[in-house]
């Protein structure tokens, strides 16, 4: 029993970090160089590897039954807070948008949004409906019986978008096809992570994998072939997953602070809304002003804790939609008692 215990808590802390890596991509400043490539490799990776690591199929044995399912839990809210940023991008957004996005007609986010690429009112929506699509097609593929030829099947799959220009394809379809072997290789080997993150050796295995992490990266910006740079991606994105889940696994032997569960049981309603948080705090010149004085020599610290009072900043939306809008994300409003 203790054993379980200890692992969904870990799971917790890794939907936290998911999160994070989001929130800390897109915080300022930006990040160039080696751990800029290295954040790049690890970011959508970790997302998509916790999102197969959390879900069950077994409970939807019929597809209807998981079409139904999952369009309550991801295309809900990928239209309903579309809904209110569209709103808001109306009256007040775009006029304060570029030239270029002011010049946009009213209805061109309304065809993004169908396209599932909703580029104008709120970017980070493009996860729930790449999620969406990578799922279903998941379910199908995970028909095969043989768990290697269905992962040797994805990994071929994730190298599509090198040999086809799938670029401006709708929902997403080239960030489907690449990042569909971490959320397979989660949930097909489920319970070989989980046992490989309470083995002793992982330790041993943590820095031999960031050494290859290193390796595809320098490989991956070293050559032109882009089906070779996707292969090193891809190689590089598994190698360095390793070695972040086992230090999320140490952290989660110890207790979980209520507000990290928190934060990693909302990660929709954080991931909708935090790119409008940091604008905010970009506005509120004076804070970035300030951060970037006290921290000018550190630019990682600055960005750090950018991310930190973002994620801080969305516990108001996260505890408003919760308590009066719970159908925004698929939820049922709590009954009294």
């Amino acid at each position: 029993m203790k054993s379980t215990e200890t692992r969904y808590q870990w799971i917790d802390y890794a939907k936290f970090a998911s999160i994070f890596l989001i929130v800390f991509f897109h915080s300022p400043p930006p990040l160039t160089g080696f751990a800029g490539v290295m954040l790049f490799h690890l970011r959508l990776p970790s997302f998509f590897f916790v999102a197969g690591l959390l879900f069950g199929f077994e409970r939807h044995p019929s597809f209807t039954e998981f079409l139904r399912h999952r369009g309550k839990q991801l295309l809900t809210p990928y239209f309903c807070f579309f809904i209110i940023f569209y709103a808001y991008w109306l009256l007040i957004g775009k006029s304060m948008s570029p030239p270029e996005e002011q010049a946009a007609p009213f209805y061109r986010p309304l065809f993004e949004c169908l396209y599932g690429r909703p580029e104008l009112v709120c970017v980070p929506l493009w996860f729930l409906a790449c999620l969406f699509v990578l799922q279903l097609s998941f379910y199908l593929f995970r028909r095969v019986e043989n768990r290697c030829v269905t992962m040797l099947i994805l990994v071929a799959v994730s190298l599509l978008p090198s040999f086809i220009d799938l670029s401006r394809s709708p929902w997403m379809i080239e960030n489907v096809c690449f990042y569909l072997p971490f959320y397979g290789f989660a949930s097909l080997y489920k319970k070989e992570i989980i046992r490989l993150m309470d083995d002793k050796r992982r330790f041993a295995v943590a820095p031999v994998m960031l050494a290859l992490h290193v390796a595809c990266n320098f490989a991956y910006s070293g050559v032109e072939n882009e089906t070779l740079k996707s292969a090193f991606r891809l190689a590089g994105g598994f190698a360095v997953i390793v070695p972040f889940f086992i230090l999320i696994k140490l952290m989660g032997e110890r207790k979980l602070p209520a507000i990290i569960r928190y934060i990693g049981a909302n990660t929709v309603i954080t991931l909708a809304c935090h790119t409008y948080g940091i604008s905010l705090l970009t506005l509120a010149g004076r804070y970035i002003h300030i951060i970037n004085t006290f921290v000018a020599e550190f630019p990682y610290l600055s960005k750090f804790l950018t991310s930190v009072i973002v994620l801080l900043a969305m516990l108001a939306p996260i505890y408003f939609v919760n308590r009066y809008l719970p159908f925004v994300i698929g939820r049922e409003k709590k009954q009294r008692t």
